[in-house]
Order: structure tokens, then sequence, then C-alpha cells
């Protein structure tokens, strides 16, 4: 069993610091994120994005998304136009071609802080309720990955004994 109180812990957001603090963080606008790979969508974004371009979510989908898994999470992020780190599709003169309307974790200025791409992660990726998706998280903290506040297997899932049977592949859904 892992020991959630071994893993790191950042300290000004936790993982339950709400999404209107979070998107207070302001975007300069320099393009530095977009040049170097793309932030998630949630669903609720695809919608806007879709009408923003003009064209149908499935349009949207197939010629400027990919649908990563993470953690056992599917989520949508727009394409690069170099394999794996290069401009986002929506990167036009070093400003983002979406900006009114950009995914979330682009919203939140993920490039300023390690800590707004751990909130991400823990609000958008990391999911309480799939047992895969906790073991996928388990054996990142066991590897030296980090989490806030908030996010520790333990916080994820109080009931110690089904935490256990999780890790152990006893719970499988």
């Amino acid at each position: 069993m892992i020991k959630s109180s071994d893993q790191p812990k950042l300290r000004s957001l936790n993982k339950n610091t709400k999404i209107e603090q979070v998107l207070d963080q302001d975007c300069d606008k320099c393009g530095h994120c977009c040049s170097y790979g793309t932030g998630f969508a949630i669903k609720e974004n695809i919608k806007p994005i879709a009408k923003f371009l003009n064209v149908k979510e499935e349009e949207l989908k197939e010629k400027w998304m990919e649908e990563v898994e993470v953690f056992h999470t599917k989520l949508w992020r727009p394409k690069t136009i170099k394999k794996p780190y290069g401009n986002c599709v929506f990167l036009k003169d070093k400003i983002c071609g979406v900006h009114k309307v950009k995914p979330l974790q682009c919203r939140i200025g993920n490039c300023k802080s390690e800590e707004l791409a751990l909130w991400f992660m823990l609000n958008y990726q990391v999911n309480a309720n799939d047992p895969e998706s906790i073991r996928e998280f388990a054996s990142y903290l066991k590897h030296g990955g980090k989490t806030l506040e908030g996010g520790q297997l333990t916080d994820l899932i109080p009931d110690k004994e089904k935490l256990n049977k999780i890790i152990k592949y006893e719970i499988m859904r």
C-alpha cells in the first residue's frame, strides 16, 4: 500500500480550490505554452470552440482535436503541428486563435504554475469513482508524482479498506 503521507504536497492551491479562484489567474498571452504542446479541454469546452470556429463538433474533433487518455479518463486536446511538443494548431502569430473559448486547462494558465496543472489533474483527470483511474494515480504518486493538499489517495478514497482493495485489484469497477 502506498503511504499518501510520503507524497510531496504543494501549498497555495488545493484540490478543493474553487474554479472561480483558479480562473482568476491572468494569461499573459505570450504564446509560450502553445508553442510546446496544448492544454486539455473538458467536455463543456467542445461546443463553444466549435461554435467559435463555425464548425460542427465532430468536424472540430476530427480536424483540430485529439482524444487522449490520462489516468483512465478520456479528454480532448488541440492537436500539435509537430509531434509530440510542437505548436498548438490554434496558435497564430504567437496568439491563441480561440483565446475567447480556449480549453479549460489553457484558460487556467497552466504554464505559470505547476500547482495549476496539478489542480486540473486532480479535478478533471483523476476520477475517484473509477478504480483504474485511482490505480494509475497511485502508480504516479508511487513513482514521485506530486499532488496538492486534498489530493492524497486517502482524500480521494477515505475508506482505507476500499482503497486497499482497489490497489490490490480486488475492486475492478
